[in-house]
């Protein structure tokens, strides 16, 4: 490479710099990181470079020379010669002519991306395209092989600037996918196709569909050899979903499809999971063409045989789980909520009800699951037909020998409690002293299954938050009930679906659980003031929750005289570092300023800065890195001159962000908080808006499609408690009040979204 000729002694260190980055030895790692970060600054090392990956013997040491360069070049490729660029072009052809070994071949490739997204515009590398072609076509696999590795990276890297090449590059994919001798090539077309969904224009949309049935065919074949591989080409389909591109023409054999997936017990739960989500999809988005084309019957088939499987092992039915069985009930959900009760429920109900009779437990537990999960989409129709006939049934299930058909009719009284009010109510006489039967029994006995107990409490709190005022005359045997759930010889997992039906029965009855509420602030207080224990934090975030309910239900007038120790309580807790008991505390925040209004204010300099804190938090984020022994490739030092572009391209190296649910729930908890809190405080609140209204802006771009909701939200109420101040203070000046609000455009700057 005769541009790329650099000092032999800058060549040696850089390569013994790589070889030291291997050495199983973090501290020689670390020390190797900081001199390769070092030599960045040398204007040879792109040269350097050039000649390790061309001329070591060490593939991995090939490897890192490819990566290192590649984020170079995303840096540095505008900024080079002529000369120089085709130099280190031609060589990478070559070594992708000459090169057999995959982790070398991959790493260049994608190097080759980086450089084509730059010059594919300029029409300045038709011999990358010459290559491609050529070795397509070429009698050995693994130059096939190669051809098709390369166009995968340059899709990957510059599809919309190959997009006005889709067409005779779908010509070369459909070649590719008929290629049976290697299932690689295969792969590799079918991981074009995904991204090229994203950018595929109007007016290729049918061209493009017309391969669907090749790459079903090729996915076939593909599970049978590798079913991991299988399962990421099936990833084409969910591109599919977001792209929104039309493939009526070929639903039925697409159902068909996922459907033998999911129903192919030999199979990984992956793959047979994928293969029912994607059923699910194409029910929601093209119903109509399902009933045409006759295929209800063969899914309502093929969905209750999966939800009747027997699990293999001890434990409960995983209705609740991300398995076949518990997909296979959410497609029946699926299929209820967006089809016609005829067409759905009769049939069904036809399909499960002599299971109920049946000798295998699988189906009859199935048989009051696919019952349950029905109730949803059809319950206008369960209403006014079949309320008395499903509790027959479900008044037998509770009976039953087997404890996995027993939780399921439990299970099913939860959603009979949620969907068909308010009829059920009316079979309160008889629901509650089953379920009060089912308290006493876990409760005496020590070796109740965690999952029974909550299915126990779940049909349990539901029931009686709908029952709402209904529950009253039943409240001394249910508080009875749940002091005992909560005392200290309960295990944890009792007292905290205790704690939580205990919030349920307020909400029900409000003030009229006036009579046990001293003893139950008195019970709260023992976990609000205990010593945080990780493994007793879940009850201190439940008694939160549960005094939050209380604030809003039992009388302001009730509850005012405990509201201040209520939130020296909270401000306490605020010092433990676990993001679930903070946002339940900020939750409490909010439903004690339903209680104080304006006489919060002087807690807010104490709440507000730890509640902005949470929002501007980046605690529990971690970088995932496309491999996880290049992690030190990973600079953050940004080079004079860089420009926007290329520093985002510096991302390449990483795969993406990984950010813990818990701290996702507390941004979005968060924002609400401070939204409620703004309007129940008011003018105390003023001093305060600005920075949050600043902070909670700032996460309007969240990635979180709920945090996103929030701050939208929040920032909404931010403007409209503004404004109402704004007019109450110059309610005899409206000249005053314009002045004012163009002087803080920036919270009408949401004015065409948001209705004051």
């Amino acid at each position: 490479i005769a541009t790329c000729v650099a000092p032999s002694s800058v060549m040696a260190n850089l390569e013994t710099i790589l070889e030291r980055l291997l050495v199983p030895d973090s501290a020689v790692i670390r020390q190797a990181t900081q001199d390769l970060q070092s030599m960045y600054k040398d204007p040879s090392v792109v040269p350097v470079l050039c000649q390790i990956l061309t001329s070591s013997q060490n593939p991995q040491i090939q490897q890192f020379a490819a990566v290192v360069l590649r984020k170079r070049l995303v840096k540095m490729w505008k900024r080079l010669d002529m000369p120089t660029k085709e130099s280190i072009k031609a060589a990478l052809i070559q070594i992708l002519v000459q090169e057999k070994t995959h982790i070398v071949l991959n790493s260049v490739a994608h190097l080759v991306g980086v450089i084509a997204k730059h010059e594919i515009s300029t029409g300045r590398w038709d011999e990358l395209f010459q290559f491609i072609l050529q070795h397509r076509h070429s009698g050995e696999p693994v130059q096939r092989e190669a051809a098709m590795l390369v166009l995968d990276a340059l899709m990957d890297s510059a599809a919309l600037e190959l997009q006005p090449q889709f067409v005779s590059i779908m010509t070369l994919l459909l070649d590719a996918l008929g290629d049976s001798s290697s299932y690689v090539v295969q792969f590799y077309a079918i991981r074009c196709l995904t991204v090229m969904a994203e950018y595929v224009r109007e007016e290729e949309y049918h061209r493009f569909v017309e391969l669907i049935p090749n790459v079903v065919t090729v996915i076939k074949a593909l599970v049978l050899r590798d079913e991991d591989k299988a399962c990421e080409a099936m990833e084409l389909f969910d591109e599919l979903v977001e792209c929104e591109i039309d493939i009526t023409s070929h639903v039925s054999l697409l159902i068909r499809f996922f459907l033998e997936l999911a129903t192919n017990t030999t199979l990984g739960n992956s793959i047979r999971v994928k293969g029912l989500a994607l059923v699910s999809w194409l029910i929601t988005i093209r119903k109509k063409a399902l009933l045409k084309h006759g295929l209800l019957p063969i899914i309502l088939e093929a969905v209750l045989s999966i939800m009747a499987t027997p699990t293999g092992e001890e434990g409960d039915y995983p209705v609740e789980s991300q398995s076949p069985i518990s997909v296979a009930a959410q497609v029946l959900d699926v299929l209820a909520l967006n089809l016609p009760p005829e067409k759905i429920f009769t049939p069904v109900l036809q399909m499960v009800v002599p299971w109920l009779d049946s000798d295998n437990e699988f189906q009859r537990t199935a048989a009051i699951i696919a019952m349950a999960v029905m109730v949803e989409g059809c319950s206008e129709h369960i209403r006014n037909n079949c309320v008395p006939q499903l509790l027959q049934f479900t008044y037998k299930a509770v009976t039953d020998p087997s404890h996995i058909v027993r939780n399921a009719s439990l299970f099913a009284i939860g959603q009979f409690s949620e969907y068909l009010q308010p009829e059920i109510s009316q079979y309160s006489a008889d629901l509650l002293p089953i379920l009060f039967q089912f308290v006493d029994h876990a409760l005496v006995s020590s070796h109740e299954e965690s999952s029974s107990l909550t299915k126990i409490f779940y049909a349990l709190e539901t029931f009686c938050e709908q029952l709402g005022p209904g529950l009253t005359p039943y409240l001394p045997v249910l508080m009875d009930k749940l002091f005992k759930a909560v005392c200290p010889s309960a295990s944890i997992h009792t007292c905290e679906l205790g704690i939580s039906a205990i919030g349920a029965a307020a909400n029900a009855c409000q003030e009229g659980l006036l009579p046990f509420f001293p003893k139950i602030i008195q019970l709260l207080k023992e976990y609000l003031t205990m010593s945080y224990n990780k493994s007793y934090s879940v009850l201190q975030s439940q008694a939160v929750d549960t005094l939050g309910v209380l604030a809003r239900t039992i009388g302001t007038e009730n509850f005012a005289p405990i509201s201040n120790e209520s939130i020296a309580l909270a401000l306490n807790l605020l010092h433990i570092d676990d993001p679930d008991l903070r946002r339940s505390v900020y939750g409490l925040f909010a439903s004690l300023s339903y209680v104080l209004g304006d006489k919060m204010g002087s807690y807010l300099n104490e709440i507000v800065p730890q509640m902005i804190h949470s929002l501007t938090s980046e605690e529990g984020i971690s970088t995932m890195y496309a491999g996880s022994n290049m992690s030190f490739l990973d600079f953050s030092e940004a080079e004079e001159g860089e420009g926007e572009e290329e520093a985002l391209e510096d991302c390449d190296g990483i795969q993406g962000y990984s950010v813990e649910n818990a701290f996702l729930e507390e941004k979005e908890d968060t924002c609400n908080a401070l939204a409620e809190i703004a309007e129940n405080v008011r003018a105390a609140f003023l001093p305060y808006l600005d920075d949050c209204f600043r902070e909670v802006n700032v996460l309007s771009e969240h990635s979180s499609v709920g945090i996103r909701k929030a701050s939208i939200s929040t920032l909404g109420v931010f403007c409209q408690v503004w404004y109402r101040l704004c007019i109450d203070r110059f309610s005899e000046d409206k000249g005053s009040v314009c002045c004012v609000v163009c002087g803080h455009r920036e919270y009408f700057a949401l004015q065409p979204i948001l209705t004051f």
